[in-house]
């Protein structure tokens, strides 16, 4: 049996017949135990009335021998008792005496020893138990004989009861013990101890205490010699309703004990072969009810979890009842499950073909009906996804032809940027070297304004002595005229590179507003220069036409040369301020040419990348033609 479920189904059962037998047998076995105790000590009852009814049909048999010696006794006055006694006598302990009228003894038993007896009146005679003190129990039949119409005397028959064979005869029609007590000690009895009889012992003191001392019987289970034995005691009462002592009938626990164990083991024999009939029986009822249906459905279910939904019908016999109806539905399941796959495969392999519109083929039921809704959902969703895709990629190639444009366009407009920053560069380097060749022109001028202030200087030391001195004035007027001249030659031509300089200013943007704000500088003290020059020619004109004039106007011509000083001395300020100005537009030039030089850097770049752009915009133009490509494939 490979199936796990019917192995332990198997075994629950067998469990459950296991654990029923051992109850039942238990229960039974118990049950039957309390009915032997019930049976053994109702068969002790029965035993004691067959001791009872023993010792009235001794009684009455005593009374029939009585009758018997009495007719012999009025036939034949005596004649051969002994005789008849030897025949009539049934045990060993039977005794006999016969009274006449007067009550003398004129024929006894050679056993007879009883001391209590005194012949009387018996009237209809006396029958039963009595305690003679010389004999012990006895058993007591006595009757009168009538002979001719009167009274001619007594006869007493009896037995002894310390007497065992009869017990003995008992023991063996009934198989229980038996035992006369005199009081409480043990008269005659079957009962055995250590191999003998157990005369002369005494009962228990609570059963002497209820039998005896209360008068009252006692059955049930006592303690005899050390044995366990169900019992019964009667109490025992001579003819005058004295208590006397009992009897007892017992059986032994030991045989119950022994009768128990066959019990036990027959029914536990029983018990072994019914559960294994059972369990055969149940074994292949199992087999077939349980076990080959769920290994039918344990094999559908295994092939279900790996995937294997082509189990087919199967050859094993289903009964019709709830296992057989569950692996039954189990089948149909497979089934359906097998055909909803085909289909799901069928209508996905549509699908991965670029078919969109295919559409389930079979009913889906149940729980599987959102299968066939979320078919129309993909297709309606791939539908709209596709369209957009579509229009995505045709906007996609419509931008990326108008990047691929702009991409080209901008590669040539950087490309002419990059040429027109080299020709600006090549423009700024003429521009550094005539702002170098400025800077040096101011200087040049600086030491001559310098010059031309010691002169005038000294000119105005000399002044007093203008009269006397005219000619040399005269000549170093001329002088002065042509340094004004170069003077007014140099603040043309800064005025004009300043003007160049605020051009070429313009032409740089943002980067040359400073150089433009000191052109505009330049040119304002050119043009100051320019004027200082004409004012100084003008003076030195003025002096010249005045040498004329004499002394008187000497102090004149001192008072203008002091201002002369002055002008000269704001000219080499002028003069200092546009070095200086040359030499900052000089570092200024060279700080926008290395901004050039990286701006045609980046230009050169920026054409590179701008090329770079227009041929993946071309790559992107292409692959988005393919998608479309892809796209016009699919069927939705």
């Amino acid at each position: 049996m490979n199936s796990r479920i019917g192995r332990k189904l198997l075994l629950a059962i067998i469990a459950c017949i296991v654990v029923t037998v051992a109850v039942v047998n238990t229960f039974t076995l118990f049950r039957s135990v309390g009915y032997m105790r019930e049976i053994m000590t109702e068969q002790a009852q029965s035993n004691m009335n067959v001791l009872l009814n023993g010792e009235q049909t001794k009684e009455s048999e005593f009374a029939d021998t009585v009758e018997i010696l009495s007719l012999s006794l009025s036939q034949t006055a005596g004649v051969g008792l002994e005789d008849l006694w030897e025949k009539e006598r049934r045990s060993e302990s039977d005794f006999c005496a016969i009274y006449d009228a007067n009550g003398n003894q004129f024929w006894k038993s050679e056993n007879f020893t009883l001391a209590d007896f005194t012949p009387g009146d018996v009237g209809d005679g006396i029958s039963g138990i009595v305690d003679d003190s010389a004999a012990g129990l006895t058993i007591q039949v006595v009757r009168s004989f009538v002979k001719d119409g009167k009274y001619n005397g007594c006869i007493i028959l009896g037995m002894l009861l310390s007497e065992n064979s009869w017990l003995d005869e008992l023991k063996a029609e009934t198989g229980s013990e038996f035992t006369i007590f005199s009081g409480k000690t043990r008269y005659a009895t079957t009962v055995e101890s250590d191999g003998k009889r157990a005369v002369g012992t005494d009962m228990a003191e609570n059963v002497s205490a209820k039998v005896i001392g209360q008068g009252e019987a006692y059955s049930g289970m006592a303690d005899i010699l050390g044995q366990e034995h169900y019992v019964d005691y009667q109490p025992m009462k001579d003819i005058n309703g004295k208590i006397v002592g009992a009897f007892f009938s017992g059986l032994s626990a030991a045989e119950f004990n022994r009768m128990r164990t066959s019990m036990i083991i027959t029914s536990i024999l029983v018990g072994v072969g019914i559960a294994v009939v059972a369990m055969i029986v149940v074994g292949v009822i199992a087999v077939k009810i349980f076990v080959k249906p769920i290994q039918e459905a344990e094999k559908i279910a295994n092939d279900m979890s790996q995937g294997n939904l082509a189990h087919g019908s199967s050859a094993a016999a289903l009964g019709n009842d709830e296992l057989g109806d569950f692996v039954r539905k189990l089948q149909a399941t497979e089934v359906t499950l097998s055909s909803y796959i085909n289909d799901i495969k069928n209508v996905l392999s549509q699908m991965a073909a670029g078919d969109f519109t295919a559409k389930p083929g079979v009913e889906y039921i149940g729980d599987f009906a959102e299968i066939k809704g979320s078919f129309q959902s993909i297709s309606t969703s791939l539908k709209s996804m596709i369209g957009e895709i579509s229009m995505t990629a045709n906007d996609v190639m419509m931008e990326s032809s108008q990047i691929a444009e702009g991409s080209q366009t901008l590669a040539e407009g950087t490309t002419r940027q990059a040429a027109s920053i080299e020709e600006l560069s090549a423009s700024i380097n003429e521009i550094t070297e005539k702002v170098e060749q400025t800077a040096k022109n101011a200087a040049e001028a600086g030491k001559i304004s310098s010059e031309s202030a010691e002169r005038i200087e000294f000119q105005n030391g000399e002044v007093q002595n203008m009269l006397s001195a005219m000619d040399e004035i005269k000549e170093k007027s001329d002088k002065i005229q042509n340094i004004i001249k170069a003077i007014d030659d140099i603040a043309f031509q800064t005025n004009i590179l300043s003007l160049n300089a605020a051009i070429e200013a313009a032409r740089a943007g943002a980067a040359g507003k400073g150089f433009a704000v000191v052109a505009d500088e330049v040119r304002t003290l050119a043009s100051r220069s320019a004027e200082s020059a004409q004012q100084t020619g003008d003076l030195i004109n003025d002096t010249i036409a005045a040498v004329d004039k004499g002394t008187e106007i000497a102090q004149k011509t001192a008072s203008t040369m002091k201002e002369v000083i002055d002008f000269s001395n704001r000219t080499n300020e002028y003069i200092s301020g546009i070095s200086a100005a040359s030499e900052n537009q000089a570092q200024f030039i060279q700080q926008v040419k290395i901004g050039i030089d990286q701006i045609s850097n980046v230009v050169q770049q920026n054409s590179a990348t701008a090329e770079e752009s227009a041929a993946s915009c071309a790559d992107l133009n292409s692959e988005v033609g393919r998608l479309k490509e892809q796209i016009a494939k699919m069927k939705v």
